[in-house]
């Protein structure tokens, strides 16, 4: 009767072992694919592609995947112009924190993600959120100088203020720089800002009314891009940022500017 008992006992103990085994797999397989807020094991990507001469570039067809550690992040293939996961608030990709490989792939005959374009070695703090742009910069040179990824470290705004950084991300041969002006404020947010650069976030005023945002030749009133109406939302943070070719107006690689909300 006593055995009984302890084999009863030895049993249940098992099945609760394997039943939290079986959770913790479970885990690990699905958390870092989720896009809720940032948790203690992983930390969050967003991901731009601003890789206007993509093609040109590599000769590869401009139609995307990426891996973290040698899973795939984004199920549905990104073009020119995409955001992933998506433009809205406080929506991020979790991946493992920690050292990771973030490969740029794109789809092979025999393997449809068999071609590596680059891969990137980073750091990622556990429960931070990051942005990366994928621009032509990056696809010519291997230097750290040359990729647009960044931690999106910023304090809540203040009432009455939101929270505001910008990246150029313009493709220009004739490397000039551009200014970022509010139609609203009758002055430049930014100015004389170079290609590949991005900005930290700023405090600024908060206007409940609509405003209209155009980027510019530095200095000049060449227009280039614009946003023609933009209403910013109270104690909210935005990334602005300008993608395309300064030479076309027209088509999937023309300049344009547009935004993704941060928080």
């Amino acid at each position: 009767m006593k055995l009984n008992y302890i084999n009863k006992f030895t049993m249940a103990a098992l099945a609760l072992s394997l039943g939290i085994f079986a959770c913790e797999k479970k885990k690990e397989i699905l958390a870092p694919w989720d896009t809720v807020g940032p948790g203690t094991e992983f930390a969050q990507i967003r991901i731009m592609h601003a890789a206007t001469n993509f093609r040109a570039i590599t000769g590869q067809a401009d139609s995307l995947h990426f891996f973290v550690n040698g899973a795939k992040i984004n199920n549905t293939r990104m073009s020119f112009g995409g955001v992933w996961p998506a433009q809205t608030p406080t929506t991020y990709t979790s991946v493992p924190a920690g050292n990771v490989d973030l490969r740029v792939s794109v789809g092979g005959i025999v393997n449809i993600d068999s071609i590596p374009i680059t891969t990137l070695k980073l750091n990622l703090a556990a429960g931070e959120r990051y942005s990366f742009m994928l621009t032509d910069s990056l696809l010519n040179a291997s230097k750290d100088s040359s990729r647009i990824f960044v931690r999106d470290s910023f304090p809540t705004p203040l009432n009455g203020r939101i929270g505001l950084r910008f990246i150029n991300g313009l493709t220009d041969t004739a490397g000039k720089r551009i200014d970022l002006w509010s139609a609203r404020r009758n002055a430049n947010l930014y100015a004389n800002i170079p290609y590949g650069s991005i900005s930290s976030f700023s405090n600024q005023p908060f206007i409940n009314i609509a405003d209209t945002l155009i980027i510019r030749r530095a200095g000049t009133m060449q227009e280039f891009a614009r946003i023609n109406t933009i209403t910013f939302a109270n104690q909210k943070v935005y990334t602005i940022f300008l993608r395309g070719d300064v030479l076309l107006s027209t088509g999937a690689k023309a300049r344009t500017l547009t935004w993704v909300t941060n928080r």
